[in-house]
């Protein structure tokens, strides 16, 4: 497949073509290996971050539960902003 991308940042292109030289790769193939390199490294936060906000959800579940007093999240946010402006 034959793409132009345009607006590329020129130091970015040289270093990728040094290496891609030294690694005796022909530029295309080093483009393709850094996009699925990007991308799987997004998928990977993006995995990470639904696995730790689950568990956080799950923590707040647990402490509601067994909690004496009525509580409300709302209540806690607006406390926490009113002492972050002073």
């Amino acid at each position: 497949m034959s793409v132009s991308i345009k607006d590329l940042d020129e130091n970015a292109y040289r270093n990728l073509k040094a290496e891609a030289i030294r690694h005796r790769m022909k530029v295309s193939d080093a483009a393709t290996e850094a996009f699925r390199l990007w991308i799987a490294s997004k998928r990977q936060t993006r995995q990470r971050d639904k696995e730790r906000m689950r568990a956080a959800a799950d923590n707040m579940d647990k402490l509601r539960r067994s909690s004496k007093v009525e509580w409300s999240g709302v209540e806690e946010i607006r406390k926490w902003r009113d002492e972050r402006k002073r």
